[in-house]
């Protein structure tokens, strides 16, 4: 596989490349930020590869939703889980 045509990975890589402007453009501190979303996309790379190769850019991008709804629950339940302890301590 990948051999003749391109993988999935290397769709996304080439959809992130193009967007290497936009990050030189972004403040410093905000960098840390794009990377962050473009390993979100790439942790469900996997998952990319059984969709059709035609618009790698939008599987990137539910990618990255799918990502930072996972992050999004996982602090929800931490925090209740924090005011929970908080209650039983007053």
């Amino acid at each position: 596989m990948g051999r003749t045509n391109s993988t999935y990975r290397n769709h996304l890589d080439s959809f992130i490349q193009r967007f290497e402007p936009f990050k030189k453009a972004v403040r410093r501190e905000n960098r840390k930020y794009v990377d962050s979303l473009w390993e979100k996309a790439h942790c469900y790379a996997h998952a990319g590869a059984y969709m059709n190769g035609s618009n790698p850019g939008l599987v990137a991008v539910v990618s990255v939703l799918v990502g930072l709804q996972k992050e999004l629950d996982s602090n929800r339940s931490e925090i209740r889980e924090i005011k929970e302890r908080l209650e039983e301590l007053e």
